[in-house]
């Protein structure tokens, strides 16, 4: 599997996600609060709109554009009737952080 730098530790020292834009994809990395790292499809499924642009409050995202709520953990759409964001494998190298450029076929994986 191929993976990227698309970020360091340092870079969430003030913020807990942050979203890059990959091979057409929108891709946020999220730091939990323990610390620890995963990486998940940001781009809203009705429109493709970065969620992480929208308001968050706690673990739930609100698209900007029409309102689609999602859970970042777990990637369920909340209001609709939607797939859920996938997740993307990540690893940490020292102080980098590294994502796959390809999605696991199921958000649990």
């Amino acid at each position: 599997m191929s993976y990227i730098k698309l970020a360091t530790r340092k870079d969430f020292e003030h913020t807990r996600i942050r979203s890059f834009a990959v091979m057409g994809k929108k891709i946020g990395i999220i730091k939990r609060d323990d610390g620890s790292f995963y990486a998940m499809d940001v781009g809203c499924k009705h429109q493709n709109a970065d969620i992480t642009k929208g308001t968050i409050e706690g673990n739930v995202a609100t698209c900007p554009r029409h309102q689609w709520q999602y859970d970042l953990e777990t990637g369920e759409c909340l209001n609709h009737d939607s797939l859920p964001l996938k997740r993307f494998p990540l690893k940490i190298e020292g102080e980098d952080i590294k994502v796959a450029v390809l999605p696991v076929n199921n958000i649990f994986d």
